[in-house]
């Protein structure tokens, strides 16, 4: 049932809308008195929503036996909000170039830039660091390559991008010791600057990236809610740099 109520939500339809829609499916028709106590909605705005129900083309009025009742059409009646929903997405799409080159030409405020600390939520928000932190020219990381994978795995081929880009880009990797872990480096495209060495045996960093770079900490969660901080401060960058660099002289070479 609930993917039945996420998909009907994508087009559009509100909670009280699916509520008297599927009623409406499961028990056939009835009067608008009886929907709203089935629904638990008040029969005054019962009516509200079967009116937008009915010029969806999804619930039909009728009269049986002398009584006003309600009834759901067929579900194949969604088709036409299908269609206008991909109609939709289609003249997005369509005119986002054209919008993009607008909003570029706009005066553009860069107090950002500078923000001592900035928040990221969600996988989208989160790729935005890792866009950031890819055009740097040197970059250190602490990072568990088994569990940053399962969320984003594309991380890869974006990293891949970023070499044939900058070729000149220097990176630096601790990473546990794993079997995915081994297999990602031996699918990792080779550059003369990428860098990588393994903590010991057992030693696993726990649902996190660390990145370190110009001038810049940021922190990446992906466990649970996938989250990400950035923290611009010079003498915080020396300093997570100056540990990175002694465990990194302390590990073996691979």
């Amino acid at each position: 049932m609930n993917k039945i109520i996420s998909y009907l939500k994508q087009l559009d339809l509100t909670d009280e809308e699916i509520k008297l829609y599927l009623s409406l499916l499961e028990s056939g028709s009835m009067s608008v008195n009886d929907l709203s106590a089935t629904v638990g909605i008040k029969r005054t705005t019962s009516y509200a929503y079967i009116d937008l129900l009915i010029k969806k083309g999804l619930v039909m009025k009728l009269v049986k036996d002398s009584k006003k009742l309600v009834a759901a059409n067929e579900p194949e009646n969604l088709q036409p909000l299908v269609e206008a929903k991909l109609a939709s997405a289609k003249a997005i799409q369509q005119s986002f170039p054209d919008m993009l080159k607008t909003l570029s030409t706009l005066p553009k405020n860069n107090s950002t830039a500078e923000a001592e600390i900035k928040y990221y939520k969600g996988k989208n928000g989160v790729k935005k660091i890792y866009e950031e932190i890819l055009q740097a020219d040197e970059v250190r990381s602490y990072v568990n390559i088994e569990e940053i994978t399962e969320v984003f795995p594309e991380n890869v081929h974006l990293f891949n991008y970023a070499f044939k880009k900058n070729p000149e880009m220097k990176m630096f990797e601790i990473v546990e010791n794993s079997p995915d872990a081994k297999a990602r480096f031996k699918t990792q495209e080779e550059s003369k600057n990428y860098f990588y060495k393994f903590l010991p045996e057992g030693m696993n960093l726990k649902a996190q990236d660390i990145l370190i770079y110009e001038n810049n900490v940021a922190i990446i969660h992906f466990k649970d809610q996938v989250s990400g901080v950035v923290l611009r401060n010079a003498d915080l960058y020396t300093n997570f740099k100056l540990l990175f660099d002694f465990i990194w002289k302390i590990l073996p070479n691979k």
